[in-house]
């Protein structure tokens, strides 16, 4: 239950009468935002993408999240409903709607691996707690473990799920609802200056997040080396406006008074205070890839890797550089001699790719791992070939089936 005057200042309808830094006031703010998709034909709203009870305080987020300013706002806002429709987002919303539980999303095991996300109890404002393990995201292991399109997939679900969350929140209650998000920094190292894997995910993180604005109402930043240097040059970047959103804290000593003020313990997660991680997080078994067979491309060559399938058989195959980047592209070249391709990039891949293929005649599956551009560096890539039950193919869906979840930009 929030506290009356903390309830008092987040009302939608204070928030939307209260005159902002641009001189109006929120109502009218995003009254000018209507106008401007009107004149763009897109208002009135798609109400798959903005129920009319969600719409003021929708449009209210993107006015607050641009800088208060109704067209930049409403330029995001119509690039928002764009984003949605293009990916289908509507439809992601309709099975959480009905139901879908996070540990239900797409590559949720594989994902939450190494990409920790903890939902846990509520402030004592009645915000959804959020944690992130950051110190425990391996992006190297994560580009591993899944392509980068099933990554991204399971980020649009996280977000949609915590966007539904707080605008039924705001709906029902007329508060202004986001969500104190803690980043847990325990663990960083060196592996997370790896360039290439997190650059990979912070693009994907980047392109949701536009899409999902003005959702935190707090961003504590905990067990933070040199927390004090970090304070001062967060002072200096961030603009004055948003500082008040971001704490950052050393250790546990420095923070558990800031968290049990903001909420009770028992709202967190135990391992905020010192105790066992999440089932599954800390996990000694080794990961499925470890068994997959490894080939080595020496620099100036390239090989074939062959494997047989039957008419009727269904293939899942898998290919992932262990470490940099390598051409590759899959055939099907079946025993009457035709050729199919299965799969080919543009460009050479640094993760993980995966797909299905179906064979309708005997044949073979031909995967070629092309490193003749390089003059120095030979190329060890794990591979895996998989033959799933014909029967359980109808009762998939395309999102569990990985062949809708190759990359076709790559």
């Amino acid at each position: 239950m929030a506290d009356q005057k903390w309830a008092d200042e987040h009302k939608l309808d204070t928030m939307l009468d209260m005159e902002w830094e641009n001189g109006l006031s929120g109502r009218k703010s995003i009254e000018l935002m209507k106008e401007i998709l009107t004149s763009r034909g897109v208002y009135p709203l798609d109400r798959d993408s903005v129920p009319e009870d969600w719409e003021d305080a929708l449009l209210l987020r993107f006015f607050v999240g641009f800088k208060k300013n109704p067209e930049a706002a409403a330029e995001a806002f119509e690039a928002m409903l764009k984003w949605r429709a293009d990916n289908g987002i509507n439809d992601i919303r309709k099975k959480l709607m009905e139901g879908l539980q996070p540990d239900q999303f797409p590559r949720y095991d594989q994902v939450r691996r190494f990409y920790p996300l903890l939902k846990c109890g509520k402030d004592k404002h009645g915000c959804p707690i959020l944690i992130t393990l950051t110190g425990l995201i391996d992006p190297a292991k994560l580009v591993k473990a899944v392509t980068l399109e099933e990554m991204r997939l399971y980020i649009i679900y996280e977000m949609e799920h915590k966007f539904i969350k707080l605008c039924q929140l705001t709906a029902q209650t007329g508060i202004f609802y986001r969500a104190l998000e803690v980043h847990d920094l325990k663990g960083l190292g060196m592996h997370h200056l790896a360039t290439g894997p997190v650059g990979m995910l912070r693009k994907v993180v980047k392109e949701v997040s536009a899409n999902y604005v003005e959702i935190s109402d707090k961003v504590f930043i905990l067990n933070c080396p040199f927390a004090t240097v970090v304070r001062t040059v967060l002072r200096q970047v961030v603009p004055a406006r948003s500082q008040h959103k971001l704490a950052v804290h050393g250790t546990i000593e420095d923070y558990e008074s800031v968290l049990l003020e903001r909420a009770d313990r028992a709202q967190y997660h135990e391992c905020l205070f010192g105790g066992a991680l999440p089932e599954g997080l800390n996990s000694d078994e080794g990961d499925d890839m470890d068994k997959w067979p490894k080939i080595t491309i020496p620099a100036r060559d390239k090989k074939v890797v062959e494997h047989a399938v039957e008419r009727g058989q269904t293939v899942l195959w898998n290919v992932c550089p262990e470490g940099l980047d390598i051409a590759c592209s899959l055939k099907f070249v079946s025993a009457s001699g035709s050729s199919v391709p299965v799969f080919e990039s543009a460009e050479r891949i640094a993760s993980l790719q995966r797909g299905s293929f179906q064979a309708e005649e005997d044949g073979t599956l031909y995967l070629s791992l092309d490193n003749v551009y390089s003059y120095l560096k030979q190329k060890v890539v794990l591979y895996d070939f998989e033959v799933l039950a014909i029967q359980n193919l109808s009762t998939q869906s395309s999102e569990d089936l990985s062949g809708a979840a190759v990359d076709d930009d790559k």
